[in-house]
């Protein structure tokens, strides 16, 4: 069994740019995140197994940090105002900038 990722709620606004080539660009906001993926806000609609490839603004960063992953399940609807979506992060994700700033989010 695969060992899960310790999520964290971050403390201060975590902003996305989520990208698809069918369904263009939309925004959202991060409602938690892991080395493993995020739970993500947004009013866009996206299928279950769509790839997105994200923009994530950490507050007081001046860079934005590039991310890609996957929807895995999605819940909510737009017409309640939102729809709260799982994103996996794309096999072999690595990114040392990310997992810092994911560390850093859940102490600020």
């Amino acid at each position: 069994m695969r060992e899960r990722a310790v999520r964290v709620v971050p403390q201060k606004a975590i902003t996305v740019a989520i990208d698809n080539p069918r369904r263009g660009r939309s925004y959202g906001v991060v409602a938690n995140i892991s080395a493993g993926g995020a739970c993500v806000l947004t009013d866009a609609r996206y299928p279950v197994g769509d790839s997105v490839d994200l923009e994530l603004s950490f507050f007081r960063e001046l860079q934005v940090v590039p991310a890609a992953g996957r929807i895995v399940w999605m819940s909510g609807s737009i017409e309640a105002g939102a729809v709260r979506y799982g994103l996996a992060w794309s096999a072999g994700f690595a990114d040392v900038t990310l997992r810092s700033l994911i560390e850093r989010a859940g102490s600020a």
